[in-house]
């Protein structure tokens, strides 16, 4: 029985429509990302970045080579919470080795920085170990300064360690940030602890160091685009199929196809659109900002970081700083008028006194006994100025001081007092 004419057509034009139809998925499933590679911003001039590393690779040698000097270190930090200070030969020896490293970052810190660095997943940064270490030698040295009697050069440490530590996060990974943040973390502890004994002239420039570190403040949207750049470049460099890209992804299942067919100009897409609505989030208040739905594409879901711990820690961290200018100017304002500012405005700090998580005002509550001065934290419910542990996310007050209890549901903090 013969196939009538048009029915055979009908077959063959079906057939190469099908045909067709597949050949336009596949490259369309395997086109190129088609987000513009993203390019690194152009160094300044005289980029004390480079000064850095070179003096953190100095310092990584000299600890290497120098048994006293590890010796030292150790017997001095046993702990990344605690400075022991009786021992003052061997502090008084560190400090003195470190003091031209010291002296010479002090030189660069008014310049404009950039971390150098490429969107590239082999780039290494031996540096940020040693970035650390000077925080913490900056301490030691405010410890030491304190029981001196030389506020100021405690305070000038203080401030010394909060612009280095803007400078190397400035358009740096996420990396940078969570280092910098440590650093400040190890002087702000120590003085906190200080505050207390500080004169009236001292208070004020603590609070005028906090005020300059403010105004070079890299904003957290500036962490998240950095990201962006480097996810977006990761994925021209997968399509590519440039050997470092694939190199790190290698041990993946889902990577041991061709890229190509992995259908990545979705998922720059989705990285894209995703990092720019985190980034928007970013220049709200913690409190207020709004869930935004992760990428669903598996290739995103292998390279993007997690976000949510940055926002935890950069609330945290801006919020005791400023609490830590605004505490300063109370106590000078009562050591010069013998008593306590009927409000937080009248200490002359209506430029640090906003709380991070909700965008309003910090409390504070002045009494015979002292002050309280916190933040509501990351629930909004005022506490009182009752703290809870640090591990206990989303609970209690945030202070000036934290407080380190143990891992239960009830581990409380009573309110601080300062005077």
């Amino acid at each position: 029985m013969r196939t009538p004419r048009g029915c055979r057509t009908g077959c063959l034009t079906s057939l190469l429509a099908g045909v067709v139809a597949i050949v336009l998925a596949v490259r369309w499933w395997t086109a190129p990302v088609n987000i513009p590679r993203p390019q690194r911003p152009p160094e300044p001039m005289d980029n004390p970045y480079d000064v850095y590393r070179s003096l953190a690779a100095y310092t990584a040698q000299v600890f290497r080579t120098d048994f006293a000097l590890t010796y030292a270190e150790r017997e001095l930090f046993p702990s990344r919470r605690e400075i022991r200070l009786d021992r003052p030969g061997l502090a008084r020896y560190l400090l003195r080795q470190m003091q031209p490293v010291r002296l010479e970052y002090r030189r660069h810190l008014h310049k404009p920085c950039v971390v150098i660095m490429e969107y590239m997943p082999g780039w290494q940064f031996p540096e940020l170990a040693e970035f650390r270490r000077w925080a913490n030698i900056e301490a030691l040295d405010m410890a030491m300064a304190a029981q001196e009697g030389d506020y100021s050069r405690a305070v000038e440490n203080y401030r010394t360690v909060l612009l280095l530590s803007e400078q190397i996060r400035t358009q740096g990974s996420l990396m940078h940030y969570y280092t910098s943040s440590s650093m400040q973390a190890a002087v702000h502890r120590r003085m906190s602890e200080l505050l207390g004994s500080l004169p009236a002239e001292q208070c004020q420039q603590l609070t005028q160091a906090i005020r300059e570190w403010e105004k070079k403040r890299v904003p957290l949207a500036q962490i998240v685009r950095v990201e962006r750049d480097f996810i977006l470049t990761l994925l021209h460099d997968l399509y590519a199929g440039q050997y470092d890209a694939w190199r790190m992804l290698s041990d993946s299942r889902l990577l041991r196809w061709n890229p190509r067919w992995l259908n990545l100009r979705r998922a720059a897409r989705e990285v894209h659109t995703y990092l720019r609505r985190v980034e928007g989030e970013t220049s709200k208040p913690v409190n207020l900002w709004q869930h935004v739905e992760e990428p669903h594409h598996p290739v995103t879901k292998i390279l993007l970081p997690p976000l949510e711990p940055l926002k935890r820690t950069s609330g945290h961290t801006t919020c005791r700083i400023r609490l830590l200018g605004c505490a300063a100017a109370v106590r000078a304002y009562r050591l010069r008028h013998g008593s306590y500012p009927a409000m937080l405005e009248d200490a002359g700090v209506s430029d640090l006194d906003r709380d991070p998580f909700t965008g309003g005002r910090f409390v504070y509550k002045p009494s015979e006994r002292g002050f309280l001065l916190y933040s509501v934290g990351e629930d909004g419910v005022d506490d009182g100025g009752k703290r809870v542990a640090e591990q206990m996310s989303g609970r209690g007050d945030v202070t000036l001081v934290p407080f380190y209890g143990r891992r239960t549901d009830t581990e409380q903090g009573e309110p601080v007092w300062f005077r």
